[in-house]
């Protein structure tokens, strides 16, 4: 009757090691999953942080007139496009033109634009 006990504890060992590890694998694909979804937030909010950066310069640091310029900041490229505005076409202003200023930020391994903001910027008038 002892033979019978000791392999019946064995196979339960078995299977409560098959369990767990079986639950280590279920934690280790949460902890990856989360660590991806952290780098990618990470990635977004440093590429905003440029985004506003290059924003915020237009105008004094880039000149608000038509065209484009681009550049570097790390791993990332950035690029401001300005153009003329449709808002109030047809009718010009005395306050100056209104521009359409559009910078997007992408790694610079990458083609697809990471974030793209949009903002419209109002010249000086002449």
């Amino acid at each position: 009757m002892m033979k019978r006990d000791e392999g019946s504890v064995f196979i339960e060992s078995m299977v409560a090691a098959a369990i767990v590890a079986l639950a280590l694998a279920a934690m280790y694909r949460v902890i990856e999953d989360g660590a991806m979804r952290n780098r990618a937030v990470n990635e977004k909010q440093t590429a905003l942080l440029i985004a506003q950066s290059e924003l915020a310069a237009v105008g004094s640091g880039i000149p608000l007139a038509q065209g484009m310029t681009s550049g570097t900041e790390g791993p990332y490229a950035w690029r401001v496009d300005i153009s003329s505005s449709d808002v109030g076409s047809g009718s010009a202003s005395v306050a100056g033109p209104l521009w359409q200023v559009t910078v997007s930020v992408r790694a610079l391994d990458s083609e697809n634009a990471i974030v793209t903001l949009k903002n419209l910027a109002l010249a000086s008038g002449a």
